[in-house]
Formats: C-alpha cells, structure tokens, sequence
C-alpha cells in the first residue's frame, strides 16, 4: 500500500502531537533546521509541514475544546 506524502505528513504530525501536545510544532521544526544544516531541503521542506500539520491539529483541537457543548 502506498501512501501519498500529504498523508505521511499528516500521519506524523498526528503521531508527534499525540507523543508531544504543544510541543509538537516545534520539535517538527527542529529536525527541519537540522536537515536543513545538513544540506537536506526536501526533509527540511517536508518537516516544516509536519509543523504546519501539527499547528492545524492544536489549533482545531483547541477550538473543539472551546466550543460550547450542544
């Protein structure tokens, strides 16, 4: 089965901000800026959409949480 990388990048970012809550974003980040040094653009192009990914998920959980209950 093959997975389209959208779907690899909301997989992980799914997985990091179940592991790392509010930290996720920015442990996403981090490993962007370390390919980045490493010379890697691609990885450092598809980690900052896991963070982008991860905000998302925060902010829509954020949003749920502050929805009154029906």
């Amino acid at each position: 089965m093959e997975i389209s990388l959208e779907q690899a990048v909301e997989i992980h970012a799914r997985a990091l901000t179940r592991r790392l809550q509010r930290d996720a974003p920015g442990n996403a980040r981090e490993r962007a800026a370390d390919l980045q040094t490493a010379g890697d653009s691609d990885g450092h192009s598809v980690w900052l959409r896991v963070a982008e990914s991860a905000e998302r998920l925060l902010s829509e959980k954020a949003h749920a949480e502050a929805a009154p209950n029906r």
